[in-house]
């Protein structure tokens, strides 16, 4: 998973970066997730920051930076005579982490939750499979240790999570193939949106996965390339099922903006 952003914003007089940092996330996130939910639509002008300072505390220097971000990202287009617009969905670069992350909160329908568990599953076993024949000792150990406190912690604790998401990210580096590994974030971010939701209504399901991702694991470190692709198989269509029935149960729920867990 890649990086957190981080802040441009210049730091206001008497303002710790702390409070810097928030504001300029917390403006990106507002405009982010009401792209991409619909809010704004596509051509649409978007509001200035007195517009935003209604629901929000907004500063003339966070809301300019949190533009410069959005635009970088692809999201908006600044021109100097027609303002600032929102780009057509087709332009988005629906793979990048942060878009993906805005995504699934403002606007994660079933179809496309499905089409993430899709990518899943048609990159995960790959990936499996190449580690089992390419992985070190070395990676094969950072696997292990991921699964070992994926099973003795909190079941759906932060760190929980963030253990199940390193357990599939070092599966990926231990694949020794690039460009597929540069596909860990999304698989990543969808994991943790995922937990995110699920762990609103129990931890019966990560218990269950476990199992899958010992059987990952204990192929993986037999060599077992095939073994370990069946079972990635499994292990991302139960995520598939629960996710969507989570979905279901929590309709009503505010689902909050799921951050990088800490390790």
């Amino acid at each position: 998973m890649p990086a957190p952003r981080q802040s441009k914003v210049v730091q206001l007089p008497g303002q710790s970066p702390a409070t810097a940092d928030r504001l300029f996330n917390q403006i990106v996130d507002t405009i982010a997730i009401g792209i991409v939910s619909g809010h704004f639509a596509a051509g649409a002008l978007l509001p200035n920051e007195g517009v935003l300072g209604g629901k929000i505390t907004v500063s003339r220097t966070a809301h300019r930076e949190a533009i410069k971000y959005l635009s970088a990202k692809g999201l908006i287009e600044a021109k100097r005579k027609s303002g600032t617009r929102v780009r057509p969905r087709t332009d988005w670069n629906l793979l990048d982490p942060d878009i993906l992350r805005w995504s699934l909160v403002g606007g994660a329908t079933r179809d496309f939750v499905r089409d993430l568990f899709e990518l899943r599953r048609t990159i995960e076993p790959d990936a499996v499979r190449f580690a089992a024949a390419r992985r070190t000792d070395e990676q094969l150990l950072k696997i292990e240790n991921a699964l070992i406190r994926m099973e003795t912690l909190k079941p759906m604790s932060t760190e929980a999570i963030a253990a199940d998401i390193e357990f599939h990210e070092r599966i990926f580096e231990a694949s020794g193939n690039q460009a597929l590994s540069c596909l860990k974030g999304v698989v990543s971010t969808t994991i943790l949106w995922s937990q995110n939701l699920k762990r609103q209504i129990g931890v019966a399901e990560f218990k269950r996965s476990l199992r899958d991702h010992r059987r990952i694991y204990e192929a993986i470190a037999a060599g077992d390339g095939e073994l370990a692709a069946a079972h990635a198989v499994l292990l991302v269509a139960d995520a598939l099922n629960s996710t969507v029935d989570a979905m279901h149960q929590v309709s009503n729920m505010p689902i909050p903006i799921p951050r990088r867990p800490i390790k």
